[in-house]
């Protein structure tokens, strides 16, 4: 579907192309020489084409403004809501090493101590 509507936008352009080219020709003055009518076919086309990059070129920074904006007004909040969800969750892991984690490795080291003493102990006996 897609492909046909290219084609025939493409054959559209190409048709209006030939048509003003025809049409500016046929405009000519008599006293014009075939070379000279071609040379301002070129510059009406030129102008044209100028015209039309510097229309292409003013949607370019419209839309590099209107994404500027939209970078500045929803992913500058989101970053800042990321930093604050990190230093939340920095918190968090804190506070569970402290309180959880901390006291059963304290556990576990006297464990450890008591085992390899008895170890110690036993072997030396």
């Amino acid at each position: 579907m897609r492909r046909g509507w290219v084609v025939l936008i493409v054959v559209g352009l190409l048709v209006l192309f030939i048509g003003l080219s025809v049409l500016l020709y046929m405009l000519g003055g008599p006293e014009q020489s075939a070379l000279e009518r071609v040379r301002d076919i070129a510059v009406i086309f030129l102008a044209l084409a100028t015209v039309l990059v510097v229309v292409l070129l003013g949607v370019l920074v419209g839309v590099g403004i209107w994404l500027g904006l939209l970078i500045k007004d929803r992913l500058i909040p989101l970053l800042e809501a990321a930093t604050e969800t990190a230093v939340r969750a920095r918190g968090t892991v804190e506070f569970v090493g402290e309180t959880v984690a901390r006291p059963i490795i304290r556990a576990y080291g006297r464990v450890a101590a008591l085992h390899a003493l008895v170890r110690t102990v036993s072997r030396r006996t």
